[in-house]
Parts: C-alpha cells; sequence; structure tokens
C-alpha cells in the first residue's frame, strides 16, 4: 500500500513540474514598471502612499503598546 502512495505522489510531482516548466503559459511585459502591482507615473502619490503604508507596519506596535496601557489604567 505504501509503494502505491509513493508512486502515486512521483506521478504527481512529475507533472506538476512539467506544468511549470513550460513558459509559454504566461506572457509578461519586459518594459519599466510592468513588473510591479502599482503605477510610479504620480510620483508623490505614491510617495504619500508609500510612508502611510510603510508608516502605519511601523506604529502598528506602538499603537498597540499604547492601546494596552490604556486600557490597564
Amino acid at each position: 500500500m505504501y509503494a502505491n502512495v509513493l508512486a502515486r505522489s512521483a506521478m504527481r510531482s512529475r507533472v506538476a513540474s512539467r506544468q511549470v516548466m513550460r513558459s509559454d503559459l504566461y506572457h509578461f511585459e519586459n518594459t519599466n514598471g510592468q513588473n510591479i502591482p502599482f503605477k510610479t507615473t504620480n510620483r508623490p502619490a505614491l510617495a504619500l502612499k508609500m510612508v502611510a503604508f510603510l508608516g502605519l507596519g511601523f506604529a502598528a506596535p506602538f499603537l498597540g503598546a499604547a492601546w494596552q496601557f490604556h486600557k490597564a489604567g
């Protein structure tokens, strides 16, 4: 029984690796700014969004600690 499970697992991994290795399934443009999921044409808006995103991530532990101190009295 164990040999059967191992054989099926090996067959699945071979099929999966063939599908991953095919390069004609996807087409990506090779131009500047096309390899990231956001627009970089409006630089001030991008800077504001990055500062807000990174600033909130940095401030989250401090805000959590302040909330816990506030709850404790």
